[in-house]
């Protein structure tokens, strides 16, 4: 008897992820509750997995996103996305992996903000972009276009902030109040620098050798540091930003209906 009811439990829970899967790849959901989407770590943990929500926001306030792994089976990592309250160019970047400041939004722009939801275990990105065209009817596409960026350059032949690698694996470390980057290319920073200045950053040091080098952690507040700040960073290291107009690759968001 005892050997019945485990396998009608088991067969039970194979039922209900399968419907679950069913509702994902057909862009429905089971009942979502707001409380899932909080902006806390701990919490993501314990929001049901198989779920993939694209909505117009519930929210005015504590607007956000991240992303974190869970590991859902010993080996297994997955990762989980979560947008509160955030804007149709930050939920097509993080659909599309890149940065917001490639995206050429629509040429009718929502005025609504989004909230966005992804447990599901694969192919995550994929199924958002799904997500977000039967949903929102958006689509998006790379093309070059002329664009207002910033030319990484060197200041001087040799930037006094870099030392040739002697190690073989790239990584980045906190360390005594600073960033510690391992065998890596200054393009490294890239995406850090689009983040801040909001604009893309194309790299032209020339630098093709890794480096080893450090940037100190001397601003305060969660926003990270300001331009001139930034621009003070870069200083140091022997680097600066140039504003330009070039041909660059952008994803261009066009509407669908």
């Amino acid at each position: 008897m005892a050997w019945t009811k485990t396998k009608t439990a088991v067969a039970g829970l194979t039922l209900l992820a399968a419907v679950a899967a069913i509702l994902v790849e057909h862009g429905l959901s089971p009942a979502i509750q707001d409380s899932y989407f909080m902006l806390n770590y701990m919490h993501f943990q314990t929001v049901p997995p198989n779920l993939l929500v694209v909505r117009p926001t519930h929210f005015t306030n504590n607007a956000g996103s991240f992303m974190a792994s869970t590991t859902p089976k010993m080996g297994q990592d997955v990762m989980r996305m979560l947008g509160r309250d955030v804007a149709l160019e930050q939920l097509v970047a993080v659909a599309y992996g890149c940065n917001p400041s490639r995206i050429v939004p629509p040429t009718i722009k929502p005025k609504a903000n989004f909230d966005y939801l992804v447990t599901v275990p694969d192919r995550q990105q994929e199924r958002l972009q799904t997500a977000i065209k039967k949903k929102l009817g958006y689509t998006a596409h790379w093309d070059n276009r002329d664009a207002d960026v910033l030319l990484l350059e060197t200041t001087t032949p040799d930037p006094p902030g870099f030392t040739l690698s002697t190690s073989t694996n790239g990584n980045i470390s906190f360390k005594d109040g600073q960033y510690q980057f391992t065998h890596m290319r200054p393009a490294a920073m890239l995406g850090f620098l689009e983040s801040s200045f909001k604009q893309p950053v194309l790299d032209r040091t020339g630098m093709t050798n890794f480096y080893d080098f450090s940037v100190a952690m001397n601003w305060r507040g969660p926003n990270g540091p300001d331009q001139d700040q930034l621009e003070n960073i870069l200083g140091h290291l022997g680097l600066k930003l140039e504003p330009a107009t070039e041909s660059t690759r952008m994803l261009v968001v066009e509407q669908t209906r």
